[in-house]
This record gives C-alpha cells, sequence and structure tokens, in this order.
C-alpha cells in the first residue's frame, strides 16, 4: 500500500515522489473499472455455480453410506492432489479448437465451437478449482447435524421438502456462507486460470497487477492493483455478512 503512492521509474522502478496517479487510473479510467467490474462478476458467477453444484454433492457425502461416503472423499480431494497449471492445461487441451471436445463434436455432428479464451472458460476453470471449498464446509455442517432432527420434524407434521426447508438447510448455512467466502476470495484473486484460460477481453484485476508486477516491473501500479482488489473484497465480504446476518435475523 506505501509502495502504490509513489511514482514510478524505469530505472529504479520506484520514485519515492507522493502520488495518486495509479488510484486515479484505476478507479477513473473506463477500462480499469471495466476490469474491476468484470472480476466481480466472475467472483459472483463462480460462487454461484460452486453453491448451486457444491451443496447437493456435499449433502449427498454427509448422507449416504460409510462405504459411498469415503469413495465421494476420495473423489473430492483427488483433484487437490493435481497442481493448478497442469489442471488448466487439462481443459485447454479439452476445449482448443482441435482440443478433445472440438473433434469430437466436429466428426459427430459437424459442429465446432469456441470454447477458450472466453469467460465460459474461465468461469468452468474456476468452478472445477474451487468446487471441493464448498463441498467440504457443506459436507462437514449437515454431518454435524443430529440425525434425529428430520424424524423430530416429521413427526411434528413436517413432510421431507419441509424438514429439509426449515431444519436441515438453516443449520448448513454456516457451511455454506464459509464455502461461498473461500471461492469468492480466491476467484477475485485468481491470476493463472482467467491469464491461461480467458481472452483479451477477459482481464481480471488479479491479471493485471501479475503483469505490472512481473512483466512491466511497475510496482507501485501493481500495488495500487493489488490494494484496490483487496478492499474491494473485503468491503464486499463485509456486505455479504450483513446481508446474512439480516436474512438469519429476519427467519428468527
Amino acid at each position: 500500500m506505501a509502495i502504490s503512492l509513489f511514482e514510478y521509474d524505469p530505472i529504479t522502478l520506484i520514485e519515492w515522489t507522493f502520488t495518486t496517479e495509479f488510484y486515479e487510473r484505476l478507479l477513473l479510467e473506463e477500462f480499469y473499472r471495466g476490469v474491476l467490474w468484470y472480476t466481480v462478476q466472475l467472483a459472483f458467477l463462480v460462487s454461484i455455480c460452486c453453491v448451486i453444484f457444491g451443496y447437493p454433492i456435499g449433502y449427498y457425502i454427509a448422507k449416504t453410506t460409510p462405504l459411498r461416503r469415503q469413495l465421494a472423499l476420495f473423489a473430492v480431494f483427488l483433484p487437490l492432489m493435481v497442481g493448478v497449471v497442469a489442471r488448466v492445461y487439462g481443459w485447454i487441451a479439452l476445449f482448443a479448437g482441435n482440443g478433445i471436445v472440438n473433434t469430437y463434436l466436429e466428426r459427430t455432428l459437424g459442429l465446432q465451437f469456441n470454447l477458450l479464451n472466453n469467460t465460459f472458460s474461465v468461469t468452468v476453470g474456476l468452478f472445477s478449482l474451487f468446487l471441493p471449498l464448498v463441498v467440504l464446509p457443506v459436507y462437514s455442517a449437515v454431518d454435524d447435524m443430529p440425525d434425529s432432527l428430520v424424524p423430530a420434524a416429521r413427526n411434528l407434521g413436517a413432510n421431507r421438502l419441509q424438514a429439509f426447508l426449515k431444519v436441515e438447510l438453516p443449520l448448513s448455512l454456516p457451511g455454506v456462507i464459509s464455502g461461498t467466502i473461500f471461492v469468492f476470495v480466491l476467484t477475485m484473486n485468481s491470476v493463472v486460470t482467467p491469464k491461461l484460460l480467458g481472452g483479451r477481453t477477459d482481464l481480471t484485476l488479479g491479471v493485471i497487477m501479475y503483469d505490472n508486477a512481473v512483466m512491466a516491473l511497475n510496482w507501485p501500479f501493481a500495488s495500487a492493483a493489488g490494494t484496490v482488489l483487496t478492499i474491494t473484497t473485503l468491503i464486499l465480504i463485509y456486505l455479504y455478512f450483513r446481508f446474512i446476518k439480516g436474512r438469519m435475523g429476519a427467519n428468527q
């Protein structure tokens, strides 16, 4: 944050003269505002997708038999044992113009789609990376519930859906909240996946921060981008907590 308030010098990298130039550029120029907005949208989209698919998986793992539970947990943990770059290049092999998916579609249907270097490929890549971060907290929250809660609700007149909506879902919300925060924060700060799977119009603020820090060696601008990214993430998480707290209080 301190470095972001000084000028950039191509020779010494940092010129110790106070300036707010980089914050003005990030917050006032339309291009960088668009990049920040795209980063926030992408984080929301990936978080929602992970919750939609991750909650049923975590719920199923917690409710299934011990053997199936062990196999399912192994399947969830298995991708985490592979490096991020290797997994991203796996999606490149699938989505490229001459990749596995397009080759199959062309041979069977005579069709070919642009699946790479766009928001779709970035979303799928981040979704595959962060899905376990929702599955595991949801599984833990559901698994911690006493087995007698649902039968008690059924005995009091609730059907299976009502027992889930009024008993199981509220008690599993801490897992959903923690998983959502993990995914949102990591997506906001992701670099490798958007850089390799995204196109020129799919830049995130993390990619701009990385390019300026490593490629252009403009450390003050990279520091300003990192500061804006951190503050934006903290504000959004705070608003999310306020929203969840208000909803839970209203329900109670």
